[in-house]
């Protein structure tokens, strides 16, 4: 996070009551060190959902469903469908008894499995896709998400920044060296695209925006 904790908080209350199921699933994430967007994100990504009307939405990183409830809300207005992919068995039977508890069970087609293996399958373009999973397959995702994201459509990625990481001169434990790297090297390829137009975010962990140009 990259300005005080007090801060974060103060912009939660301005996003207004959260509903009793996003508030248990923000604290049972809490509880069980589950990575989920920040609500702020969660806000965002619905705004955006609504902002471009998107029809076709797609999840990368599903944990316990927790934003795919907040892309799948705005999708049943702008109707819209949503694909989420996560490779965790338990999380993401949770996650589908999330999304039938918010009454959205049949906004969201939740598919098992690696996604590198699974975009490769995958035939449908996408106006609007997310992802928020493994950082070190953030590069590895990049080459496979570009040819299905439908001109005018939307790519947002979060924790691009990594507590700050990714910034040179900054100070972290050697183990990071790795991820830190990768995501460095995944905003320099997302940024020099030519057909894409990204800017970056500095709320939540990062969030990375960009737009596939229209030719």
């Amino acid at each position: 996070m990259f300005y005080p904790f007090e801060m974060e908080r103060y912009l939660e209350t301005l996003l207004g009551e959260r509903d009793p199921l996003l508030r248990e699933m923000e604290e049972q994430a809490l509880k069980e060190t589950i990575p989920v967007v920040t609500p702020m994100v969660g806000n965002f990504l619905n705004l955006l959902v609504h902002t471009c009307k998107a029809q076709t939405i797609l999840e990368i990183g599903t944990a316990i469903g927790y934003s795919t409830i907040w892309l799948a809300r705005a999708a049943e207005e702008t109707g819209g469908q949503v694909t989420t992919i996560d490779m965790n068995k338990d999380r993401l039977a949770r996650a589908r008894v999330y999304l039938e508890r918010a009454g959205l069970g049949d906004q969201v087609t939740a598919l098992e499995g690696d996604a590198r293996k699974i975009l490769k399958n995958l035939d449908t373009m996408f106006d609007f896709v997310f992802i928020d999973a493994a950082k070190g397959e953030y590069l590895e995702y990049l080459s496979l998400i570009y040819p299905l994201i439908a001109p005018g459509g939307l790519l947002v990625v979060d924790n691009v920044l990594f507590r700050g990481w990714v910034v040179p001169e900054s100070t972290f434990a050697p183990k990071y060296d790795r991820m830190v790297g990768g995501l460095r090297r995944f905003l320099e390829d997302l940024s020099r695209n030519p057909d894409f137009s990204t800017t970056v975010l500095p709320f939540g962990d990062g969030v990375s925006v960009s737009r596939r140009i229209v030719l």
